[in-house]
């Protein structure tokens, strides 16, 4: 079993738990959900829809109406909350669509420097 403290070093930017309103839009449909995990590169989030794996959507953070585009990597299925639990990745690093939640998030992390 992988150490969880080399498992850390194989990301690419730390991961901080963030609950993040999103709006989406795929295929012409908008709809609403939530981050749960955050990170650089992209998210674990909770969708209204489920999107299919490899499929590329818009991603919208409602609080500061930044955006970007990400793929799908990950379903994890519908959640008992209602929900379609999604791993997704960003086209390209943006953590500034997480806002200064995120960039508050890394600076509480136990020997973060950024």
């Amino acid at each position: 079993m992988l150490d969880p403290a080399a498992y850390h070093e194989l990301r690419r930017s730390p991961r901080v738990a963030l609950r993040i309103p999103i709006g989406m839009r795929w295929e012409g449909q908008r709809f609403v959900g939530s981050t749960l995990i955050v990170n650089s590169y992209g998210a674990l989030l909770y969708a209204q829809r489920n999107v299919t794996v490899g499929d590329i959507f818009e991603l919208e953070n409602v609080r500061t109406r930044v955006y970007c585009h990400c793929r799908v990597v990950w379903q994890g299925g519908l959640d008992q909350t209602g929900f379609f639990k999604l791993g997704v990745e960003m086209l390209e690093s943006n953590p500034q669509v997480w806002g200064s939640d995120y960039s508050m998030a890394l600076a509480r992390l136990p020997g973060f420097s950024g």
